[in-house]
């Protein structure tokens, strides 16, 4: 049931984007993904610029296409990254491009220049975003304040398991684990607690649709919350250098 407003985004619409898109030269098709029985269609393309890095870790750039037919969710373009050294993969929120299904997306050259123009004007924001994170020294009670938020975002049903001390979760105790394991590499700082994070939604959370997981789901809001917590953090430390 529709509302008489409503115009179809077909799959041949995603197909027309991602071709215009590795035409373009600056991205590559890594592959597909069906999920939900079909409902929602998903279209991964690499950036092929091989300089790519945030804090000095190379990192692998990518953009992904959406589509749903059950009504959930626009059709969109988004981003995601990958840093090489341990392959965590953090999808943004950066909305490159949004069509709701009420009108016809038209098919022209300008509208996929437009998308890359703001697909590297937004991605630029982001990088600046990361920059200096390896400079504000995270301890003990900063970790727990992260981990404490995650688990009350988690456990917003229940108010009796709000209320409950995140260190009984056995899930919260394996996302301190993953940042000990990040910090001890990168150092006690807020670039190695979100990799922390995204070391423990990469890699230690299970989801039979990993890919959609990361972009759309539980994976993504974790994400999404260590990266405003440790983008405060340098707003913070920018404020009160000498804290």
């Amino acid at each position: 049931i529709v509302g008489k407003h409503y115009k179809p985004v077909t799959n041949a619409k995603l197909l027309y984007f991602t071709d215009a898109l590795t035409e373009s030269g600056e991205f590559k098709l890594m592959g597909f993904d069906e999920l939900k029985e079909g409902k929602v269609t998903m279209a991964f393309l690499k950036n092929m610029n091989p300089n790519l890095k945030i804090n000095g870790c190379t990192n692998d750039e990518f953009m992904f296409i959406g589509n749903s037919f059950d009504g959930t969710q626009r059709f969109h373009i988004g981003t995601g990254s990958s840093l090489h050294r341990c392959l965590n993969q953090f999808y943004s929120t950066l909305e490159i491009f949004s069509k709701k299904h009420t009108s016809f997306i038209d098919n022209t050259n300008f509208v996929v220049a437009d998308i890359i123009k703001k697909y590297k004007t937004e991605k630029g924001i982001l990088y600046e975003s990361f920059d200096g994170m390896q400079t504000i020294r995270v301890d003990e009670s900063v970790v727990a304040s992260l981990i404490k938020e995650v688990h009350l975002m988690l456990a917003n049903d229940s108010r009796a398991v709000m209320e409950k001390d995140w260190t009984a979760s056995p899930s919260m105790q394996t996302l301190k684990k993953a940042i000990e394991r990040e910090m001890k590499d990168l150092g006690n700082n807020a670039f190695g607690l979100f990799n922390g994070v995204t070391w423990y939604t990469t890699h230690e959370m299970r989801s039979l649709d990993s890919h959609y997981s990361g972009v759309n789901g539980t994976a993504n809001l974790i994400n999404q919350k260590a990266f405003s917590f440790c983008k405060n953090l340098k707003t913070i430390h920018s404020s009160n250098p000498n804290n």
